[in-house]
């Protein structure tokens, strides 16, 4: 092969030149024909990958390891936990609702349905508390349930634990949901043996309606209690107003202020029209007789006795004399304010016997009941912990870790 090789300015180039360029055109050959080589590349892969020794490591850690650990304890070591549910509601006597409705239009049932939504409450709080835990321990071996060597150590109470641990331990094995439109309690127990699950739970219910029946039946004897406190001193107010009305009319000399006085204006007016007739006669007869005649001074004697009568009896129903204790006007007035405050008090007692009666008639009959909406049954098979949900969840995370750690490898890289 012969390369005509000539520089820029198209002259032949010397030797030394010519050998040169062609040692640089055989290394670039060279160059190309390595790079499209398969077989070379080939064996730079395998080099590389027996120098790669972290992605195994990698995979090993992050994979393997992870998988043979959650597999060994979600699916063989962690113990079976058998679920018992009961569903449970505070309801309404039959007719207590419509009863308290009738008696007051309605005030008493919303009473009720808002006592009834406490008890719900204070059920829900009372299942999970530390005096539950008590009484449930007083009727079962709770600490012997819970610590049985066949139970996994993960899960296993310590017997020698204090009381405050056992409650924090028992609401982790018992669940409490409360549903806000039906009022209807839900309880879970998971217990390692389904015999164990199904006595905590007839035991919570036991033990709950019992507190609750004992609450309601304090809280209306507390009520009854103070229903008679009220009525006791509204009694006293009505019996006090009634004491000081007598004493007024004894010390006034009438009987009824309001009757003296209606008296004393119907008196006073049937005066003054006799009077009017008399004046009346009087003009009449001075007309026609001289004023010095017998029949026209007796007119005026009659007219005279009249206008002293008129005084006398406006003088008794005015306070002109400081010094007469029996002004009508003063009595009717005092009479006036003791009648209203009467009446108010009148009022106020008929309000605190009919609340009173209230009181007696939901201390007297149970106007809630403890009513039982799914009993507890003997579960069948364990439902927790769920092992192929925890071995997925394990499954997964380990491969995300993995493929992060090798995107994160080759950013670096």
């Amino acid at each position: 092969m012969t390369v005509d090789a000539r520089n820029p300015t198209g002259q032949p180039l010397n030797p030394a030149e010519r050998s040169r360029l062609v040692s640089e055109s055989l290394r670039q050959m060279a160059r190309v024909s390595r790079y499209n080589d398969p077989r070379q590349q080939l064996r730079e892969a395998r080099a590389l990958r027996r120098r790669d020794f972290i992605t195994p490591i990698l995979f090993v850690a992050l994979v393997v390891l992870p998988c043979l650990i959650g597999l060994a304890v979600f699916g063989f070591y962690l113990s079976d936990r058998y679920v018992t549910e009961v569903n449970f509601a505070i309801r309404p006597a039959f007719g207590a609702t419509e009863a308290t409705h009738n008696k007051d239009g309605g005030g008493a049932a919303g009473n009720l349905n808002q006592m009834i939504a406490q008890d719900t409450h204070l059920a829900s709080e009372y299942i999970t508390s530390r005096q539950m835990v008590e009484a449930i321990e007083r009727q079962l071996p709770l600490r012997e349930m819970f610590s049985r060597d066949s139970i996994d150590w993960f899960s296993r109470f310590d017997p020698d634990r204090s009381i405050e641990k056992l409650v924090r331990y028992w609401r982790s094995r018992v669940a409490v949901k409360v549903e806000g439109t039906s009022g209807i309690i839900s309880v879970t127990v998971n217990a390692f043996d389904p015999h164990d699950s199904v006595a905590i739970s007839k035991a919570i219910l036991t033990e709950s309606e019992r507190r609750m029946n004992e609450l309601t039946a304090k809280a209306r004897q507390d009520a009854l209690a103070e229903s008679d406190h009220a009525l006791q001193r509204a009694e006293g107010r009505l019996t006090e107003l009634q004491i000081v009305e007598w004493g007024l009319r004894n010390r006034a000399g009438v009987l009824d202020a309001q009757k003296t006085n209606e008296a004393n204006v119907k008196m006073i007016a049937q005066v003054r029209e006799q009077r009017i007739n008399l004046a009346v006669k009087l003009a009449l007869l001075q007309r026609d007789l001289k004023d010095n005649a017998r029949s026209i001074q007796d007119l005026k004697a009659q007219i005279a006795q009249l206008d002293a009568t008129i005084a006398g009896l406006e003088s008794e129903a005015t306070t002109q004399d400081p010094s007469q204790h029996k002004v009508l006007a003063d009595a009717l007035t005092r009479f006036e304010q003791l009648n209203v405050d009467r009446k108010n008090a009148q009022t106020f007692y008929g309000l605190v016997i009919a609340a009173r009666e209230r009181a007696r008639m939901i201390a007297d009959r149970q106007i809630e009941f403890f009513t039982v909406v799914v009993e507890p049954s003997l579960p069948q098979s364990p439902q927790l912990p769920r092992r192929a949900l925890w071995i997925g969840v394990v499954v997964a995370g380990s491969a995300l870790a993995f493929g992060l750690s090798i995107m994160l490898r080759m950013h670096l890289a």
